[in-house]
């Protein structure tokens, strides 16, 4: 079996963190809403990136494209809740089924939260469980390059084993990050581990 590459423990890692921003693809267009998005990342390793959100009655797709390398994430509704499908360069191909999605915006108020379950499998032998507690913060005026808009934020804290091919001890890790949410824009600010991503422009 080969060992995991460097790709493949990221796109875990970016699974578990972007199950918030799925279910409210999910529940709710307006937090996840169609267009293109170019985003900017400060910290160790700048860089600009753009998303393309083609949203779907029951779903939508998100296609990022950072470095050259284009990633795809299809989050669609089920019975039994949300279940995601990534491809990174059309190598990789990863599963999440997650167990909670976002309450509509019109009930979305401080302090409240809800606990929230990942099952990721991806090729390369890599699995990983986590378990994410949400909560809404508050609602506040956000300035970031594309402008000024009035977010939502919103804090997890996720707390992730990951077993890796010849491993013999899972690997856990606590993960915290918060993202602000525009009504009718989507994510335009997220801080996760000394890594802070903005929104620069958007173009329906």
């Amino acid at each position: 079996m080969r060992p995991p590459t460097p790709r493949l423990v990221l796109s875990v890692t970016l699974a578990a963190l972007a199950s918030p921003a799925a279910h409210a693809a999910c529940a709710l267009k307006d937090v996840f809403p169609s267009g293109v998005y170019t985003y900017r990342m400060s910290g160790p390793s700048p860089s600009t990136y753009t998303t393309t959100n083609a949203a779907r009655s029951n779903s939508v797709t998100s296609t990022t494209t950072v470095a050259g390398t284009t990633t795809s994430m299809t989050w669609a509704c089920t019975a039994k809740g949300l279940t995601g499908t990534m491809s990174t360069g059309g190598k990789d191909n990863l599963t999440t089924t997650s167990s909670a999605f976002l309450p509509p915006l019109n009930v979305w108020r401080p302090g409240y939260s809800w606990k929230s379950d990942q099952n990721v499998n991806m090729g390369g032998g890599i699995t990983a469980k986590s378990t994410s507690v949400n909560k809404i913060v508050k609602r506040e005026s956000v300035k970031v390059p594309a402008g000024t808009f009035t977010a939502w934020r919103l804090d997890t804290t996720s707390t992730m084993t990951m077993t890796l091919p010849g491993s013999s001890a899972p690997k856990t890790t606590t993960l915290k990050s918060s993202v602000w949410y525009a009504p009718g824009t989507g994510m335009i600010r997220s801080e996760n581990s000394g890594v802070t991503t903005e929104l620069v422009k958007v173009k329906r």
